[in-house]
């Protein structure tokens, strides 16, 4: 795949105007039906008029990214301070700041719990945690895709006894006993190379 750069020319179908040259420059675009706002994105520009005609192969995963980043969906989770604590040790424990590692830590247990039942029903069963269950004075957001959305609202339909909520205080009694109470040795392995991916 040939990859363009900024000032390269080309050729690219102008509407009533035919075949028309362009040269390739970074714009800001918004996105028409999600209205997301994409900066330096690499697109095919009208040599004369200046009008966007084409967008390379090479910007269009940032597109995608961008129009998939409007589509996920925000859990609002309250929760024990003590979680908050633990979430931090683990965060300290893998030398990782906080704020980018923990969303990834809560999604990595959730994912790991769409696609196995045993994870699934340890979460469950963790949530019951007394470490969980103190008072819930600390909010926690976090973003996660559609997908995940969509199967932690089924599960909890399925669940009667269990909400999204629970699932995420879940992921964290979960994290800390996997890495400060090193119950697995695999999970530990594997966050700690989230850990360093971030």
């Amino acid at each position: 795949m040939k990859i363009l750069r900024e000032g390269d020319r080309g050729h690219a179908l102008a509407p009533e105007r035919g075949r028309v040259e362009v040269v390739y420059e970074y714009r800001t675009i918004e996105l028409e039906k999600s209205k997301a706002v994409v900066r330096n994105v690499l697109v095919g520009v009208d040599a004369e008029t200046g009008e966007v005609l084409t967008v390379p192969a090479q910007s269009t995963p940032r597109l995608k990214a961008a129009r998939e980043a409007t589509k996920e969906r925000v859990l609002s989770i309250r929760m024990p301070r003590e979680l908050e604590d633990a979430l931090h040790l683990v965060a300290d424990r893998h030398r990782a700041t906080a704020r980018q590692f923990v969303p990834a830590l809560i999604r990595y247990y959730l994912a790991r719990a769409s696609s196995d039942p045993s994870v699934a029903r340890r979460l469950c069963k963790s949530s019951t945690n007394p470490l969980a269950a103190g008072a819930c004075r600390v909010n926690l957001r976090l973003r996660v895709k559609p997908e995940l959305f969509r199967w932690m609202s089924e599960f909890e339909a399925a669940n009667a006894d269990v909400t999204k909520s629970d699932l995420v205080r879940g992921a964290i009694v979960a994290a800390k006993e996997d890495v400060l109470d090193a119950r697995s040795e695999q999970r530990l392995r594997e966050l700690e190379v989230i850990a360093r991916a971030i």
